[in-house]
């Protein structure tokens, strides 16, 4: 698929509205009783944050 970036808006941060952001990752664990592994399992969720101020927006936050 071609698409064209002048029709596209760009993504601001919801706290100073700059315009890039950096990969982030959240990590959680999952028991070993819930997974039914031998050990405790971890979870990466990335997400991205804003390169200037560090705030992630609400449309990149997991919903835990």
């Amino acid at each position: 698929m071609s698409i064209d970036l002048k029709n596209t808006t760009a993504i601001k941060c919801e706290k100073c509205e700059c315009e890039t952001f950096r990969e982030v990752v959240f990590i959680r664990k999952a028991s070993k009783l819930l997974t039914g592994q031998v050990t405790d399992s971890v979870m990466p969720i990335p997400t991205f944050q804003c390169s200037s101020c560090g705030h992630i927006n609400k449309e990149f936050t997991p919903k835990f």
